[in-house]
């Protein structure tokens, strides 16, 4: 194993697509429900959905509260200021 792995580079992909989505503000809210997100990412298992969130919330990333998931505040803020490019 490379000395540079983390258990979070496992889910790398999915973080990505996960946070994609939090920071969308097209056509959706700020938050999101599992199912909502589930429905948008199809293509990845819900397990694996889950588990990239609790990196994510782990990192600072997103926050969950009750049923929904979010972007932070800081990630937000780094989106707004176009040092995150979706």
């Amino acid at each position: 194993m490379p000395a540079h792995h983390t258990p979070q580079s496992d889910t790398h992909f999915e973080q990505r697509a996960v946070v994609h989505q939090l920071l969308r503000d097209d056509d959706h809210t700020e938050r999101w429900t599992p199912k909502q997100l589930q429905r948008a990412l199809s293509d990845i298992a819900p397990e694996t959905i889950q588990e990239a969130v609790a990196e994510l919330e782990a990192a600072g990333v997103a926050w969950r509260l009750d049923n929904y998931v979010g972007a932070s505040r800081c990630a937000r803020h780094l989106f707004a200021l176009h040092l995150i490019g979706i």
